[in-house]
């Protein structure tokens, strides 16, 4: 009975393990095109992904304490190679350009001497959208009556959404069609890049997926450019 047993668990074991999900670690700004993306990619192949969702900053220190992810899709290059030059995953590859937006009024308003309003960013500690946001706020001498800093771009989002504030500078991906792009030149490269961390049964398919021209495709309907 004992090798009939272990006999079983030998030939369900190999199985169990392959439907463990793949995980992916994905900056904030890119969490609601990624769930899509995922939807349609779990319904074509019956396997799962896990998304965990944060600020670059916040996810690439969690790489570095050896959080359990296979893939990171940052929000900016800049994180990637960091990690690929300490050994953490693979050459890593552009997959999205992204784009930063002002919510709640004309791009004039950030010309004004005195805002005289609230605005929110992401923090620019942790956040690679923080740092664009700082960047036009530098150039253009903006001061606004109070400088809200959410955990990550998607919290700054809710505060406008939720009239916490009455503008706020976000990616275009989340601002939709409310939010006024910001000319590129206003501020630093917001080229994002994914870096594999580790092999799963299902990440080749996965990766072709996300390289597909119906991804591309839906990536670029949410309001990213292309890749240079």
């Amino acid at each position: 009975m004992r090798c009939l047993i272990l006999a079983l668990l030998l030939t369900v074991a190999p199985a169990g393990l392959a439907e463990t999900p793949l995980t992916v670690a994905v900056a904030a700004n890119f969490r609601s095109t990624l769930e899509d993306i995922n939807a349609r990619f779990s319904a074509q192949t019956g396997h799962p992904v896990r998304l965990s969702s944060a600020s670059t900053g916040v996810l690439t220190h969690q790489v570095m304490r050896g959080a359990p992810y296979h893939l990171f899709l940052a929000a900016d290059a800049a994180a990637p190679a960091l990690l690929h030059d300490e050994g953490l995953g693979l050459q890593p590859f552009c997959y999205a350009n992204g784009q930063l937006a002002l919510l709640g009024g004309p791009l004039s308003q950030l010309e004004a001497p005195g805002l005289g309003l609230d605005l929110a960013i992401a923090n620019p500690d942790t956040a690679p959208y923080g740092q664009a946001a700082m960047d036009v706020l530098n150039l253009k001498g903006t001061q606004p009556q109070r400088l809200v800093r959410g955990n990550n771009v998607l919290q700054a989002y809710q505060y406008w959404r939720t009239r916490t504030v009455q503008m706020a500078l976000v990616s275009k991906s989340l601002a939709g069609e409310a939010g006024i792009a910001i000319p590129a030149k206003w501020h630093r490269d917001l080229q994002q890049h994914a870096l594999v961390i580790k092999d799963h049964p299902n990440l080749n398919a996965y990766l072709e997926w996300l390289r597909s021209d119906t991804v591309r495709r839906l990536i670029l309907d949410s309001g990213y450019l292309p890749c240079p």
